[in-house]
């Protein structure tokens, strides 16, 4: 079947999970839980998404309290991973916990480009006139306070 491996290039905001988290309240809550289902920790290469992203879609409460209360445990307990050859994943702290990471979450995609096939080497592009706005002039997350609206390039594989 193959493996697929796409980039995306996004203008959105950045924020700091613990920024996040402070701010979870009934008024804010289902905005909040838009941000952190569609948004992703700025991970060079350690396993910080990983883990995150297990805290966040497995078990998160619907209740605003109980969402705000959880999501600090986690947050402040997990960090990432030390994966060994063999594939174990062993949890660690050594480079900090995820209440201390950047969630990016896009808020509109510039550029695209996908691969696709099994063991793939070498060299795909994409391009597009410089015709739009980088300014986001409809943020949905204005009201959520200490957001930065950043340029943004993720890569995922898969």
């Amino acid at each position: 079947m193959g493996k697929r491996e796409c980039s995306t290039a996004s203008v959105g905001v950045k924020i700091k999970l613990s920024d996040v988290v402070s701010q979870i309240n009934e008024t804010h809550f289902a905005l909040i839980k838009t941000m952190l289902w569609d948004g992703w920790i700025e991970d060079e290469n350690d396993y910080f998404n990983e883990v995150y992203s297990s805290i966040v879609w497995d078990d998160m409460p619907q209740d605003h309290e109980e969402a705000k209360e959880y999501l600090t445990h986690a947050f402040t307990h997990q960090g990432t991973y030390h994966k060994s050859r063999s594939s174990a994943a062993i949890p660690t702290l050594d480079y900090g916990c995820l209440w201390d990471q950047y969630l990016l979450v896009p808020l509109h995609t510039l550029l695209s480009c996908e691969r696709w096939g099994h063991d793939r080497y070498g060299t795909n592009s994409t391009s597009r006139p410089i015709d739009f706005d980088v300014l986001i002039h409809s943020n949905p997350y204005k009201d959520i306070e200490h957001t930065v609206v950043v340029l943004m390039l993720r890569l995922h594989s898969g």
